[in-house]
């Protein structure tokens, strides 16, 4: 086993299990093998709110590196409000693969980068928004 990636894997879990917007976590799967841990964990928000995180990481010779993410936050009513994902579909976009939808899927944005730990802040911001 990868000492570094189950350690990367337990933070990001960890993570999100101690947020204080979550309210509820539950973990689809979080695994370790073939040189990469990921893992699938849906969190309910304090506000009603739903998250689904999924993200992937490899050990490229003693740095990790997230290859696959998804970050799909919704309302209560199952509405989007943001997904930030590096789904390669968004060719013409600045910063390819990486993009935001905000409200509709139709409404895509480029956008840096997220793990799970950049993520919590962006949502963190957006509910100290006035």
């Amino acid at each position: 086993m990868d000492e570094a990636l189950a350690a990367w894997l337990e933070r990001a879990v960890a993570h999100l299990i101690t947020w204080p917007l979550s309210r509820h976590v539950a973990t689809e799967y979080a695994e370790t093998g073939y040189g990469v841990a990921q893992y699938r964990v849906r969190v309910a928000l304090v506000d009603g709110s739903l998250l689904q995180c999924v993200e992937r990481a490899r050990n490229l010779g003693g740095l990790l590196q997230t290859e696959k993410y998804s970050f799909h936050w919704q309302a209560a009513d199952g509405t989007l409000i943001c997904r930030w994902d590096n789904a390669p579909h968004h060719h013409e976009l600045p910063g390819f693969p990486h993009h935001l939808h905000v409200g509709t899927e139709a409404n895509v944005f480029t956008h840096n980068p997220v793990t799970v730990f950049t993520l919590t802040e962006l949502i963190e911001n957006r509910f100290s928004a006035p």
